[in-house]
């Protein structure tokens, strides 16, 4: 079960119903209870719904007329008497309403690490909600999980696939890899029952291929996508765009099928954008808090490529004409941020899937390596209309840091590089996904010197290095795991965790003023051997830091 989306009155509850002897998905009517006691001794309101196979047995139910900053607590209940176990989640406070607020994020969980035992104790988190930040299932194979088929082979195989990947992440799973209704340890389903989440879209959802430039031309047969060789084809100027082609409509299903989020379409004077699955949205959580999601897979342009078949980072990626969010949305984004402002919300969080700092080594999928134009332009916005306190969240790039951002303050001039006043950008995670299992040495001193090295390296090249300046206004209170001078030092490996499977926790105070992000983390393993929380220990504070307000 889960609960997403949530706004003042109403949430999105979601679940799958299965025969408990097969595992095999079953039609049955349902109903959903609420109540905020855990114990369900006056259920406050009902819902009913039923589960649909075309829809991999699963049912979204709109729970309207709700209270506005309440903890609920649902189960459903199927004809037979069967019961759920309870999940929980919160509604959004009103926007008038000074109150702390206390979330999470992270992202990449690659079937290979199942069962995830970083999420072990999310249910003691108690958070507000939750940001499941892109690649939330990955096709590719895994120990006793086959690949997903490719949506060009048989669309109808790879809809079943992708179904089973997305069921694969919520069950328990064997030492060979082989998934189990019941288990020791049921992967993410912990995570999906402690709190309500908010999700985006990212590349594994859309099977690395060509799909996850939705924005770009088809090509022949529609979806394989044109040539990214060919500069012709940086920015398309075209009506047609893979995001309208049905092999991702059907990878864009099985999303919407295991996630609990709104379906609803755009409409648009903009080809690009119009009638297509809106997954960008804002929501405010108080007074304190304005939490942006945006959609940086669905509208952007091709990722550009070289003969060789390696990313083209260079003069390509600085066209004006190329877009990451498409116009509408773009347009859109930026009105929200002065609406905000204007509003005195402190904090402006906004979720992507791809990063938008510069580390030196950034490759053809992020804003700084593929989509500049557009990226200084938002940057420029922010700092010129004096948009404060923006923070972005991301993961995609399998390794934990936090960075300011710069951005060209005249981008005709290479030397009027600025930092943006007040923002900053965390990169979470994984979950559980490759790149962190390369470092077996776990030691501050090891991660220091991997630190230290792409430091020197970001330099030499004149990109400001990772970590935030020991001088960035309102900073306080730094930590880090092996350095007991860290709040002295503010050095680099301070905030930057590359060897561990991680999550941060941000929470915002009551009156507003104080930002603390905290990142919580278990040591790295190898892939496929399914390693569970008694075996893994639990995830222990890695970093943290405050940000004071004036």
């Amino acid at each position: 079960m889960a609960a997403g989306d949530a706004t003042e009155n109403s949430a999105i509850l979601w679940t799958r119903t299965v025969d408990s002897d097969s595992n095999v998905g079953v039609v049955t009517n349902l109903k959903v209870e609420l109540s905020t006691d855990s114990k369900f001794r006056r259920i406050l309101r009902t819902f009913y719904g039923r589960t649909n196979a075309a829809r991999d047995y699963t049912l979204k139910i709109n729970a309207t007329g709700l209270r506005k900053n309440t903890k609920y607590y649902y189960r459903f209940r199927s004809s037979d008497g069967s019961l759920s176990p309870i999940g929980e989640f919160k509604t959004a406070p009103a926007p008038t309403e000074r109150v702390p607020v206390e979330f999470a994020f992270s992202g990449d969980a690659d079937g290979r690490w199942r069962p995830y035992p970083l999420t072990q104790d999310f249910y003691k988190l108690k958070l507000d909600f939750f940001v499941f930040l892109g690649d939330t299932m990955y096709e590719t194979e895994a120990k006793g999980s086959p690949a997903a088929t490719d949506p060009f082979t048989d669309l109808h195989q790879a809809l079943e696939d992708y179904h089973r990947k997305y069921r694969e992440n919520l069950e328990a799973v064997t030492a060979d890899g082989e998934a189990v209704l019941n288990g020791d340890f049921s992967s993410l389903k912990t995570l999906y029952a402690s709190q309500g989440m908010y999700t985006i879209l990212d590349n594994h959802e859309l099977g690395n291929k060509q799909f996850i430039n939705g924005g770009a031309a088809p090509g022949t047969p529609p979806g394989r996508g044109v040539d990214p060789t060919n500069p012709a084809n940086d920015a398309n100027n075209t009506d047609e765009f893979i995001n309208k082609t049905e092999g991702f409509r059907v990878l864009l299903q099985a999303y919407s099928d295991y996630h609990p989020i709104r379906e609803k379409i755009v409409f648009s004077s903009d080809a690009r954008t119009n009638n297509t699955q809106q997954l960008y949205y804002a929501q405010q959580w108080g007074a304190n808090v304005i939490f942006i999601n945006l959609d940086d897979r669905s509208y952007r342009d091709i990722r550009l490529k070289k003969p060789d078949g390696t990313d083209d980072t260079g003069p390509r990626a600085d066209n004006p004409q190329r877009t990451m969010l498409g116009k509408t949305q773009l347009q859109w984004f930026k009105q929200v941020l002065l609406e905000a402002q204007a509003k005195n919300i402190p904090w402006k969080i906004v979720a992507i899937s791809s990063p938008i700092d510069e580390v030196g080594e950034d490759g053809g999928k992020s804003w700084i390596g593929g989509y500049r134009a557009e990226r200084n332009e938002i940057l420029k916005f922010i700092a010129d209309n004096r948009i404060e306190n923006v923070v972005f969240l991301s993961t995609d790039d399998h390794q934990n840091r936090i960075n300011e951002l710069t951005y060209f303050s005249d981008p005709n001039n290479p030397n009027s590089r600025s930092v943006v006043p007040g923002a900053l950008t965390i990169v979470a995670g994984p979950i559980g996904a490759g790149g962190p299992d390369a470092i077996a040495d776990h030691s501050f001193s090891n991660v220091k010197s991997i630190a230290d090295k792409l430091v020197e390296a970001e330099i030499a090249r004149g990109i400001d290095p990772i970590g935030l300046d020991p001088g960035f206004p309102g900073l306080q209170n730094v930590f880090r795991e092996g350095d007991p001078n860290a709040d002295t030092l503010r050095q680099p490996v301070d905030f930057y965790s590359p060897d561990t499977f991680n999550y941060a926790v941000l929470k915002v105070s009551k009156n507003g003023k104080t930002l603390s992000v905290d990142v919580y983390g278990i040591d790295s393993y190898a892939a496929n051997t399914f390693l569970t929380p008694s075996q893994t220990g639990k995830p222990r504070r890695i970093l943290g830091f405050q940000i004071q307000r004036k």
